[in-house]
């Protein structure tokens, strides 16, 4: 019953990934991490994000444009001349051109900031990067491992099955009891169970890829990296966190916020208008032209710009708060990805240099003790079962270690040589 819920648990996963059989590859790594960085619509959207603010901090430095007026002034309304055009001195068809100068210093403070927006934008942009080069490598190391984990188990199921064989044939002999079939097919069922899961981690590793990449990957090709020894030393580790993508973002936008401050700073400039107009009077009446100019009159500043100075200079220190924060949490981070790395790494090969060897070895003892009669086929079935335990812990703690070595390694994003 558990072998056959488990055959309709990774059936039902199978069906849920569309089938391209025609289309499924092997990538190696490298090839694959540039699947997944042209695929991501993330940051496909961050790289328009950024084009679209540096376009903004363009127009930002030029003047806003001119203003056309026109209409007519002074209409009477009542007495003789109402709603009369040409009997009234001031009635008048006016028409100018205005234009609003706002100071340059104002209109560069403003693309500055828009400029520091854009920085920030590519910084996150790096960001994204990193994560994504981060869950990609780790979604093809879990194939490659997948794919040695179900090699093994299908190997040692495919020696039980021989071996069901030629217990059968001692049954019919009468040299062994019947109970002896039974037994062996139970481990075999169990063996079998083993193999469905790792066909399952096969599955969903392809799954993760596809999602990420948008190709059907089946298989994986090349060198693996070299997982076995950290990316560098811890040291180095630690002295890189000032060039961790999220570190760089911190400060971007502590930039920002600086530029903010200063655009701040200059908000009670004034601003001036200047209004050229022509007025076309009735033919009895001389025309007129004349200049007029408007200027902003921040008459309650203290009120006004300066509460928003203030706002925006305690955003910048903020700012700086959070940069100091994101170098602390990146330091604690690399310290514990280190530690977590060297545990597993240390587990990894325990379970591979003495925990394995020695189960084969015990294998071997009762097999050879099996064939002689001193050992039982139960014994031998355990030792089997607990040899298969054993590898696929060997290759699960394998996996951990390859887990956090990729998550080490693509703390910051970098060209596409996984070594």
């Amino acid at each position: 019953m558990r072998q056959h819920s488990l055959s309709l648990w990774l059936g039902g996963v199978l069906l849920a990934v569309p089938v391209f059989a025609a289309n499924a590859a092997e990538f190696s790594l490298q090839q694959t991490l540039a699947a997944a960085e042209h695929y991501s619509a993330e940051l496909s959207a961050n790289r328009n994000q950024s084009n679209a603010l540096s376009a903004m901090a363009d127009s930002a430095r030029e003047l806003p444009d001119p203003k056309l007026k026109f209409g007519i002034e002074n209409v009477p309304i009542e007495g003789n001349n109402s709603h009369r055009f040409t009997r009234e001195g001031m009635t008048m068809q006016r028409i100018g051109i205005m234009q609003d100068y706002v100071s340059e210093e104002k209109r560069d403070r403003k693309a500055e900031t828009i400029l520091a927006q854009s920085a920030s934008s590519a910084a996150k942009a790096e960001v994204i990067r990193a994560e994504l080069l981060r869950t990609t490598a780790q979604a093809w190391l879990d194939l490659a491992l997948s794919e040695k984990v179900l090699a093994t188990a299908q190997k040692l199921v495919a020696e039980t099955e021989r071996q069901v064989a030629v217990q059968k044939a001692t049954v019919a002999s009468g040299s062994t009891p019947a109970s002896s079939v039974v037994d062996i097919r139970m481990t075999l069922l169990d063996m079998q169970d083993k193999v469905t899961l790792a066909q399952r981690d096969v599955v969903l590793a392809q799954t993760r890829l596809l999602r990420l990449t948008g190709e059907n990957i089946d298989s994986v090709s090349g060198n693996l990296p070299r997982y076995q020894r950290l990316p560098a030393d811890p040291a180095v580790l630690e002295q890189g966190v000032s060039q961790h993508p999220e570190v760089i973002e911190a400060a971007r936008e502590a930039d920002v916020a600086k530029a903010r401050s200063a655009q701040s700073a200059v908000a009670a400039k004034p601003n001036v208008g200047v209004e050229v107009y022509y007025a076309h009077r009735a033919d009895d009446y001389d025309d007129m032209a004349g200049v007029m100019f408007t200027v902003d009159m921040p008459l309650f500043k203290s009120q006004r710009q300066d509460k928003d100075l203030a706002a925006d200079m305690s955003r910048s220190m903020e700012a700086n708060d959070q940069l100091a924060i994101a170098n602390r949490e990146r330091v604690a981070l690399v310290r514990t990805l280190v530690a977590q790395y060297q545990a597993a790494q240390t587990l990894w090969l325990r379970q591979q240099d003495q925990i394995l060897p020695l189960q084969r070895q015990r294998l071997s003892l009762i097999e050879a003790q099996y064939r002689s009669g001193q050992s039982t086929l139960s014994d031998l079935l355990n030792a089997r079962r607990t040899l298969l335990d054993t590898e696929l812990n060997a290759h699960n703690a394998e996996k951990t270690v390859a887990e956090t070595w990729a998550a080490i390694r693509y703390l910051t994003p970098q060209e596409n040589n996984p070594s």
